[in-house]
């Protein structure tokens, strides 16, 4: 399978075959990853060099703690990449445009209220996670139909933040 991956502005294509073999940009990497038990701590051996990786996984997007720096990776497989290419070049979204959380946090503020019009790429809502603050912004122009949090809020991965429409 092939994956697309971003971390920070770095894209890099990572192909994972049956036998578990990793190829990172078309280089054959020694990978071996163990999650430990009852944790989001996983133990990575990378070329015979071994890392301890706390990640916490949402929809596409992951934080990952390496050596006290977290960084963020968006992963996309292959099918998912055409198909958001296909509706990009199908022109402007319609339809409501849903926000969830990614990964499981407190909300740290709201910028919007209900009935507000929004621009694509204004932040509507600050979600603090892992100690990292992440803003999300509107996927596109419109006006915020509901809000289902306010600061303060703890919400679980996969939680309806707001919608617009």
């Amino acid at each position: 399978m092939r994956y697309l991956t971003t971390i920070g502005k770095t894209q890099l294509t990572i192909d994972i075959n049956q036998d578990g073999q990793v190829t990172v940009d078309g280089k054959v990497i020694n990978v071996d990853m163990q999650r430990m038990l009852d944790t989001t701590m996983y133990s990575v051996i990378i070329n015979g060099v071994s890392h301890d990786v706390r990640m916490s996984e949402g929809e596409g997007v992951y934080l990952a703690e390496v050596n006290g720096e977290i960084f963020e990776v968006l992963v996309e497989d292959e099918r998912t990449r055409r198909l958001a290419g296909l509706k990009d070049s199908l022109g402007a979204m319609s339809g409501e445009a849903i926000i969830k959380a990614p990964m499981p946090g407190v909300v740290v503020e709201v910028l919007v209220s209900q009935g507000q019009e929004v621009q694509q790429g204004d932040i509507v809502v600050v979600l603090e996670s892992m100690k990292m603050q992440n803003e999300f912004k509107a996927p596109r122009a419109g006006k915020v139909h509901t809000v289902r949090v306010a600061s303060g809020d703890r919400v679980e991965q996969g939680a309806v933040m707001l919608t617009i429409t």
